[in-house]
């Protein structure tokens, strides 16, 4: 059981880009270790989200909280060091560099070394001397999220990292992913449009409608509900 204090803890947040905010009243708390799900149809906050968390949006109230020690107006480069890391949706990977040296240009000292991502990736043990433009998009996004795991993060947010993927590469992601969390050293928080898969996976899912919280609560509780969550997504079963 996590300490109190402990954890990513946002309070009451609003946040934007420049004077327009976008995300409004934003509470929630990613305990160490746990899993997070964040839900909701196009356009509702999901990204801004997880930017602001890292820094790269204007915060217009409230409190965003890491172990206890206020970031919100910390840059991001800070909050990397403190333990925050982002896999953004575009993945972000040097397409020039080799697999291993994305990775290594990431590495901070800790449990998460070059031979702990290719064993949580093999496939990317395989092509580590590939440039990144060598890469299928399912080999990109896990060297985007191994290179996010070198920093040796507490706290990992992942924007779809299953978006445009094969069936057989996201199971390939997902095992990762799955092994990680069983591990319990290394909270995440990941968007994701399949409902069903982000349900299945994690333990507790937020839902977000015109960037204010709709949802709290227990996975198992929504996916129980097929009909209040084709209310709130506007899917049932996908």
């Amino acid at each position: 059981m996590s300490a109190p204090g402990e954890g990513l803890v946002l309070t009451n947040v609003r946040a934007g880009y420049g004077e327009t905010v976008v995300i409004d009243e934003i509470s929630l708390n990613l305990r160490p270790g746990a899993t997070l799900a964040l839900l909701g149809r196009n356009g509702v906050g999901k990204t801004t989200l997880f930017s602001t968390i890292m820094g790269h949006t204007t915060m217009h109230g409230g409190s965003i909280r890491l172990n206890g020690v206020e970031i919100g107006k910390l840059p991001p480069y800070r909050r990397a060091l403190m333990g925050l890391a982002l896999v953004p949706q575009e993945r972000e990977i040097f397409k020039s560099l080799t697999v291993e040296e994305n990775l290594i240009v990431a590495e901070r000292p800790g449990r998460w070394t070059l031979q702990r991502v290719y064993d949580f990736f093999p496939s990317l043990a395989g092509r580590r001397k590939n440039r990144g433009d060598q890469l299928s998009g399912g080999e990109q996004q896990m060297l985007a999220i191994g290179r996010a795991l070198m920093g040796n993060p507490a706290f990992v947010l992942m924007d779809e990292p299953m978006e445009g993927l094969a069936p057989v590469i996201v199971d390939a992601v997902l095992d990762g992913l799955e092994r990680l969390k069983k591990e319990g050293d290394t909270a995440l928080m990941l968007v994701e449009q399949h409902a069903r898969l982000a349900l299945d996976f994690a333990d507790e899912t937020i839902v977000l409608d015109r960037g204010r919280i709709v949802f709290s609560g227990p996975s198992s509780a929504l996916a129980a509900e097929p009909e209040k969550m084709s209310a709130l997504l506007g899917v049932a079963g996908r």
